[in-house]
C-alpha cells in the first residue's frame, strides 16, 4: 500500500521499447541505474514503467541500442496537476460556483407557510417580514423561536406556530384553534342508504315513512316539529331537531372477477445499485447511470456529504435502486379461480356495510362468463339505522 501511495505521488510512465536489440536496451538501462517494473517481453517489443525522473534516462539507452521508446500511458499526481492545470478557467469556474453556493446556502431563499386553511399565508409571510424573516437574509441572524413566539402572539387564531429551517428553505407551520361548533337544534332525519323499512320509532318529531315502504339514499324520513313556546320552555328547545330510529334492510352486492389465465409484472428479486453526485438541480451519476434491466422501478435516495446542525453542505449523495421487473404468467384452476373471485367480491362487499350492521343473509352466486374467466356475486342483506341528519 506504501509503494502504491509512493508511485501516484512521484509518478510513473508506462512505455513500449521496439527494436532489433532489446536485450542490449536492457542492459544499457540496467547500467543506468533505472529500475524497470512488470517488464514483458513481447514480439511487439518491452513494455514495462519506469519511475517518472527515470524515463529521461532511457533516452540514451535507446540510442546506444538503436531502439525507439514510446509512451503507452502516464499514471500519478504530477500528469494529474499539469491536466488540471491547462484547466484553469473550469477550475476557477469550479471554485466560484461553490463559494457561491455555500454563501447562498448560509441565506434563506423562500419561506413557506403551511397548516393554513383560514388564516392568510400572505398575511403570515408579511407579519414574518416585519420580525426579520425575509428572503436574502442570514441564517446566523435569525431567531427562529422568537419569531415564532411574536406571531403567535399576533394571530389569535393560531393555536400554535413552529419555524423550520431546511436548508435556505423556511417553513412556518401553523396549528389554527379549533372553534366550537354549536350544534344546530333543527334538523330533519333522513335516509342514509337505500332500504326496506321495518321499524320505526319516533322520539320527537313527525314520521313521512312506514313500515314496508321502500326508501331511497337522501328521503326525509323523520321531520322536526315545532315545540310552542310557553312559560318554562326555553327558546334554545323550541324547534328541536327530529329524533328517533328507522330500522330497515338493506342490500349490498359485489362482483369478482379472475381469468384462468393472468400475466403479471412483478420483481424477481433481481436489483442493481448506483451512485452518484448531486449538485444543485444536476445529478452525475458516477456508476450505473442507466438501469441495467429491460423493466425496472427505481428507487431513489439521497443524503448529504456535510451536515451539521441546520446547515448542510449543498453536495448531496444520490443512491437510485433498480430492481428488476419481469412477466409472470399465471395458470389457475376453474375451482381456484373461482375462489379467488369470491375472496375479491367478499372483501368488497363487506367494505360498503356499515360499521356495526346486523348481517342477516350471504348469497354467493356464480355468474356465467366467457372462456376463460370466472365471476362471482355476493349478495348480503343486513338490519340497520338508516337515520341520519341532513346536512344543513
Amino acid at each position: 500500500m506504501v509503494n502504491k501511495v509512493r508511485s501516484f505521488i512521484y509518478g510513473q510512465v508506462y512505455f513500449l521499447a521496439q527494436g532489433n536489440d532489446i536485450s542490449r536496451f536492457i542492459n544499457e538501462v540496467v547500467r543506468d541505474q533505472v529500475v524497470l517494473f512488470n517488464a514483458q517481453r513481447s514480439e511487439r517489443g518491452l513494455k514495462a514503467r519506469v519511475k517518472l525522473e527515470d524515463f529521461k534516462k532511457l533516452r540514451r539507452a535507446a540510442r546506444t541500442s538503436n531502439s525507439r521508446v514510446r509512451i503507452t500511458a502516464k499514471y500519478g499526481l504530477p500528469f494529474v496537476l499539469r491536466r488540471w492545470w491547462r484547466r484553469k478557467g473550469l477550475l476557477a469556474g469550479v471554485a466560484l460556483i461553490v463559494i457561491a453556493v455555500s454563501l447562498l446556502s448560509q441565506m434563506v431563499l423562500s419561506v413557506t407557510v403551511s397548516g393554513n386553511k383560514n388564516l392568510s399565508g400572505d398575511m403570515i409571510i408579511k407579519q414574518a417580514e416585519t420580525h426579520g424573516l425575509k428572503q436574502w437574509i442570514w441564517h446566523k441572524n435569525l431567531d427562529l423561536n422568537g419569531i415564532a413566539k411574536s406571531l403567535q402572539e399576533q394571530t389569535p387564531d393560531a393555536a400554535w406556530i413552529g419555524i423550520e429551517r431546511n436548508g435556505t428553505h423556511v417553513e412556518i407551520r401553523i396549528v389554527e384553534k379549533i372553534r366550537p361548533v354549536v350544534p344546530s337544534q333543527a334538523g330533519n332525519l333522513i335516509a342514509a342508504k337505500a332500504g326496506l323499512i321495518r321499524e320505526i320509532m319516533v322520539i320527537q318529531g313527525v314520521p313521512q315513512v312506514h313500515e314496508g315502504e321502500t326508501v331511497r339514499a337522501g328521503q326525509v324520513l323523520i321531520v322536526q316539529s315545532p315545540i310552542p313556546a310557553g312559560p318554562g320552555i326555553p327558546a334554545s328547545a323550541q324547534n328541536s331537531a327530529a329524533k328517533g330510529f328507522v330500522r330497515a334492510r338493506v342490500w349490498y352486492t359485489a362482483e369478482g372477477k379472475v381469468p384462468l389465465v393472468e400475466s403479471k409484472v412483478e420483481e424477481s428479486g433481481q436489483t442493481a445499485i448506483g451512485w452518484g453526485i448531486k449538485f444543485g438541480s444536476r445529478v452525475i451519476m458516477v456508476t450505473t447511470p442507466q438501469s441495467p434491466y429491460a423493466q425496472a422501478d427505481k428507487e431513489v435516495g439521497s443524503r448529504p456529504v456535510l451536515a451539521w446542525r441546520n446547515w448542510r453542505f449543498p453536495v448531496e449523495l444520490i443512491s437510485v435502486k433498480y430492481k428488476e421487473l419481469v412477466q409472470n404468467n399465471y395458470e389457475r384452476a376453474a375451482l381456484e379461480a373461482r375462489q379467488e373471485a369470491e375472496e375479491h367480491a367478499r372483501a368488497e362487499v363487506y367494505a360498503k356495510i356499515t360499521p356495526g350492521a346486523k348481517v342477516v343473509e350471504e348469497a354467493v352466486k356464480v355468474l356465467p362468463a366467457g372462456s376463460g374467466v370466472e365471476r362471482v356475486r355476493i349478495e348480503v342483506e343486513t338490519y340497520e339505522d338508516l337515520a341520519v341528519y341532513a346536512n344543513p
